[in-house]
């Protein structure tokens, strides 16, 4: 399926604006080598939320190499700095930019900065702003190139040191406000979506799927799921967080340890064993006795 190619579709005429700009910038930076853009994400496929949502433009060009990146490093700050002063400039400081070219996107290889769920997303979703829209000609990531695409960024992501110490900090999480704490609960669930459905997740549609059955963190995602509608005034947040949030981290990690190393990739499978094992407090360890097995780099399902 390929969506319809007008910004008019794009979500939010703030977020559009920001679009333009930086396709404007786009345009002049890059001379001549802009093949195509499209907006992306939720202010593409629908659920964008000033406060909390980025603002997502895939670039295409015509060869994603090191000069291009560098130049859409410039494209960015530019676009940001024009917004300076103004009552959306941090809206645009959340402009995120893809890149890659036509012959990788039609093999489905990564170049330039387009990971697998965001190729997927511009298949699906994308919105053509300027350029000639190739997408019929595109390779769709599989389902392993969508788990394995979330199981590294998990392992990347969560497993940061800063990221590690902002979740054994839910009080200060909380009072960064709606965007930094939604952002912390969602990722998780939308990982968990993708690897238990193959699909590309958006928020409100990885939240159903989890709260739909019984969960350890289903009263966590709820709120999560509201306070990125309506803005985080509850001021049991903090105290939500403390009991749920480590333990939704811990059920993604091990689902992505053992989905991962049933496809074969140990090496990415070891890292999200660590990962658990980091997100797991010191008093929840159970020490092996002298008579245990030695531990494994996956865990059985309970």
């Amino acid at each position: 399926m390929i969506p319809s190619s007008s910004d008019e579709h794009v979500s939010h005429p703030v977020g559009q604006d920001i679009l333009r700009a930086a396709v404007g910038q786009a345009e002049s930076r890059l001379d001549g080598r802009l093949a195509a853009a499209f907006a992306i994400g939720s202010l593409a496929h629908g659920g964008f939320v000033p406060s909390v949502s980025d603002v997502d433009l895939a670039l295409v060009v015509d060869r994603a190499d090191e000069a291009v990146a560098s130049t859409i490093d410039m494209v960015r700050r530019d676009t940001v700095r024009q917004y300076a002063g103004s009552a959306h400039h941090a809206l645009a400081g959340r402009l995120s930019v893809f890149w890659s070219d036509w012959e990788h996107l039609a093999h489905g290889t990564e170049a330039g900065r387009f990971p697998a769920t965001d190729r997927l997303d511009l298949l699906d979703s994308g919105v053509l702003l300027h350029g000639t829209d190739r997408r019929a000609h595109c390779a769709r990531p599989t389902t392993t190139d969508l788990v394995l695409d979330s199981a590294t960024f998990a392992a990347t992501k969560f497993g940061d040191p800063a990221y590690l110490r902002m979740l054994n900090a839910p009080a200060a999480l909380a009072g960064q406000g709606a965007r930094a704490v939604t952002k912390a609960v969602l990722f998780p669930v939308r990982l968990l979506y993708t690897a238990a459905t193959g699909q590309l997740a958006r928020n409100n549609d990885a939240a159903r799927w989890y709260t739909a059955t019984p969960n350890v963190s289903s009263t966590l995602v709820t709120s999560a799921a509201r306070w990125r509608a309506n803005g985080l005034d509850d001021p049991a947040a903090a105290e939500l967080l403390e009991r749920e949030l480590l333990p939704l981290y811990r059920h993604c990690a091990d689902r992505l340890d053992r989905t991962t190393a049933g496809l074969g990739h140990q090496d990415l499978a070891t890292r999200l064993a660590r990962l658990h094992a980091a997100l797991t407090p010191d008093t929840d360890r159970t020490p092996p006795s002298s008579e245990d097995p030695a531990p494994t780099t996956t865990r059985p399902n309970p």
